[in-house]
């Protein structure tokens, strides 16, 4: 009997029908080397135990589905078929899914993702940025149909020049993440806001995930004005809240951070508004008082009259510059005529008397100006130096003083007002005493000039 010869695609063939129909879903379990990836993105690694070695492919398509990043060292169990791979003849599993050993693949992606972000100081303390102490307009991340997103608005609408900006974004499911880091982008692009909220309510890992995903973590990184993570519950942790300036526990939180630092604000505003009343309300009763004070001196009857005396002084002085300025535009004017005149003379006429004639006529006309100009401002200066000397201060610099009982503001004028234990104080140029009067002294009448009265002011009435 002659022996079949076989064709090496048909013995190749044959075997991959006898394994498809062994070993066409089976498990396999081992640690993974030599991990790579293709150009088109398939997947190449080995799968060993203490004893031996498979070589496996996991496709394209089924290798982009992986939460994790495969990598050397790890424990995996692998789900799929044995074949052999006809162009080298080699035994090989065709891997349809991988899942990690001991650890979910979710948490697995999470830990390879965040060591990574890490490494490349995204999580570092240095480049958060704090948030702003007064914040105008705020952007929110979220869904518009979620319940984070009400809870949020309900904090926020408590102040009322506080402005709220909306991108909406699926929080859950599949491009979630692409949608929440475009969101991202475009209220930092827009320039409108103040600071960006990005967050939703709680959920397991996997509703959560979006929030785990590299490009939201970028995006956030990237965002040119503060972001506050606020993401599921108190005790669920993202990727998002490593990276984001500010982390709060809930979305409730996150809008009360913002609220906060409005409430903090207007209460300043409120309390310095208050100080500053006050201080005004002691400021005018103090100027009160020197001035019921003051009010008693009859020298002070005459300062309104001196007073408006030097003002028209005063206002004729402000003048001055005008009235010279006119002076000399018609000294000009009269210049320029001459001038004129002089060039239609002849030159040997222009040359003599005329020329030196206006020469003298411009040095007198000068030395007017400048005469005049002495004369004002010696005024001028006199008018400052008695309103000078017309103030109270400088009536009690020559040694008068105001004397009132404590309590009260009008000046005392005779010694019957007073009664003994009575405490007075009397206002000096320089500090205030304080006495207490033991008992009335002798009356004496004080001789004064027929038709004068003394004046506080040192000078004599009728002046």
């Amino acid at each position: 009997m002659s022996r079949r010869v076989w064709q090496v695609s048909e013995l190749i063939g044959e075997v991959n029908s006898l394994l498809e129909q062994g070993f066409a879903d089976l498990q396999l379990e081992g640690e993974l080397t030599n991990v790579s990836r293709s150009g088109r993105g398939h997947l190449y690694f080995s799968l060993k135990d203490s004893e031996a070695s498979l070589e496996c492919v996991m496709w394209g398509g089924r290798a982009a589905r992986l939460r994790f990043a495969p990598e050397d060292g790890l424990a995996v169990l692998a789900r799929g078929s044995l074949t052999v791979y006809p162009q080298r003849g080699r035994l090989q599993l065709v891997v349809e899914d991988l899942q990690p050993q001991g650890i979910g693949a979710l948490q697995l992606a999470f830990e390879q993702l965040k060591r990574r972000l890490a490494a490349e100081g995204l999580f570092d303390e240095a480049r958060k940025r704090p948030l702003p102490a007064l914040p105008q307009r705020v952007g929110v991340v979220t869904s518009r149909s979620g319940a984070a997103l009400q809870d949020m608005l309900k904090v926020l609408r408590r102040s009322r020049h506080l402005e709220v900006i909306l991108a909406h974004a699926m929080v859950q499911g599949e491009g979630a993440a692409a949608e929440i880091a475009a969101a991202l982008q475009r209220l930092g692009a827009s320039r409108l806001v103040d600071l960006v909220i990005v967050g939703r309510g709680g959920g397991s890992l996997e509703d959560l995930w979006a929030f785990n995903e590299e490009p939201v973590a970028r995006a956030i990184a990237t965002c040119p004005v503060p972001v506050i993570s606020a993401v599921g519950h108190e005790v669920d942790f993202t990727i998002a809240d490593f990276v984001a300036d500010v982390r709060a526990a809930t979305p409730t939180q996150a809008a009360e951070m913002v609220a906060a630092r409005l409430d903090e604000q207007e209460r300043r505003v409120a309390e310095g508004r208050a100080g500053l009343e006050r201080d005004l309300r002691r400021h005018l009763q103090l100027a009160r008082t020197r001035l019921a004070g003051l009010e008693g001196s009859s020298g002070l009857a005459r300062v309104p009259q001196r007073v408006r005396l030097l003002q028209a002084r005063m206002e004729r002085a402000r003048r001055l510059p005008a009235l010279v300025a006119l002076l000399a535009e018609r000294s000009r004017g009269r210049l320029a005529q001459a001038v004129g005149a002089l060039r239609r003379l002849p030159a040997r006429v222009a040359a003599g008397g005329h020329r030196r004639l206006l020469d003298s006529r411009r040095e007198q006309a000068g030395q007017l100006i400048a005469a005049r100009l002495q004369r004002l401002r010696a005024a001028l200066a006199s008018a400052e130096r008695s309103l000078h000397h017309l103030g109270p201060l400088q009536v009690l610099e020559r040694g008068y003083s105001i004397t009132t009982v404590e309590g009260l503001a009008a000046p005392l004028r005779e010694a019957g007002a007073v009664r003994p234990g009575q405490v007075l104080r009397t206002r000096l140029a320089r500090g205030t005493l304080r006495s207490v009067v033991a008992g009335e002294g002798p009356r004496r009448a004080r001789p004064a000039a027929p038709g004068r009265q003394p004046s506080l002011f040192g000078e004599e009435d009728g002046e």
